[in-house]
């Protein structure tokens, strides 16, 4: 059995991961085992959702190090994620760490070279980089390329979102990291490579950023949710034949692909240590695979600041 420690209770996503792994049992062979960095009435809420008994001695980060054997790391602030998933990568406990990832790239960059040092892994994934319109605009932009229709010029990927630069949790970071990976999920390409440097435009509801990403013309809107309160996300490829867009629904189980993504990484194999695989050419594959993964972290994160640091002061 995989125990699992959920750490920070104040987003709604820790009620999903609880009905989705305890509730639901999506996943027979992993269980939630502690609620930890959350007020005394939100652990008992989904205690009580989930069934679990939770004891008053497993209430912190360091409560739970040697009793769990992975954990998420998912308060809603993402500038909280780095010292809780730090203390658990030092003591070789892998984590998938919720979305920001983190609201810097020193911070990331700090979460990420401590995992490397101890050999642990940590994975983090945006939901929207599973959403099947995603997937259907990514088509979209393959066969237009195939079919040389959009040789000059080029399509254009632009996928808009709700993020507010001024947002007290983590600025842009908050709801604009998923802006970011839902357009590097619909231009694919290899992982961990790098935006080109961003041209900034504002106006009163929106901030575009105008980019490439291996080759493709990218534009990013994030919308200012104060202007447009009720907006989601959406995805959109642009020819000179015309638009194909579409919005981006999320389904009540729409962190179950993350669920499966992190489980993938962060599960052991029979005989073998959890967080630090064998020597083995699978092995070897899954951490090349996890360096570029680490890449791609730092580089979405580094296309944020760019995009914040040219806003107006």
């Amino acid at each position: 059995m995989l125990r699992l420690a959920l750490v920070g209770l104040d987003s709604s996503h820790a009620d999903h991961y609880v009905r989705l792994v305890e509730v639901e049992r999506r996943w027979p062979g992993a269980r939630v085992v502690a609620l930890v960095d959350g007020e005394p009435a939100r652990r008992a809420e989904l205690a009580a959702a989930g069934g679990l008994a939770v004891g008053a001695d497993e209430a912190t980060v360091p409560d739970v190090v040697g009793r769990v054997d992975a954990a998420i790391v998912a308060h809603r602030a993402g500038r909280l994620h780095g010292a809780a998933a730090r203390t658990l990568l030092g003591a070789g406990v892998p984590v998938l760490v919720d979305k920001p990832f983190a609201a810097s790239v020193a911070d990331a960059r700090a979460t990420l070279d401590l995992a490397r040092a101890h050999s642990t892994a940590v994975t983090t994934a945006s939901a929207l980089r599973f959403a099947p319109e995603v997937a259907a605009a990514r088509a979209v932009l393959a066969a237009r390329t195939a079919d040389g229709a959009t040789a000059s010029p080029g399509p254009v990927v632009e996928v808009s979102g709700p993020a507010d630069p001024a947002d007290e949790r983590d600025g842009l970071f908050f709801l604009g990291i998923h802006v970011v990976e839902a357009a590097r999920a619909v231009v694919g390409g290899p992982r961990g490579a790098g935006w080109a440097p961003p041209v900034v435009t504002t106006s009163a509801d929106e901030i575009v950023a105008t980019t490439r990403l291996g080759g493709v013309a990218v534009r990013l809107r994030f919308l200012d949710p104060g202007v447009h309160p009720t907006a989601g996300f959406t995805v959109a490829v642009r020819t000179p034949h015309g638009v194909e867009r579409s919005e981006i629904v999320l389904d009540a189980d729409y962190l179950a692909p993350v669920v499966e993504h992190a489980l993938a990484i962060l599960a052991p194999t029979p005989g073998t240590a959890v967080g630090a695989p064998a020597r083995t050419a699978a092995a070897d594959g899954q951490a090349a695979r996890l360096d570029a993964e680490h890449a791609t972290v730092l580089a979405d994160l580094a296309l944020l600041e760019q995009v914040t640091a040219a806003l107006p002061s």
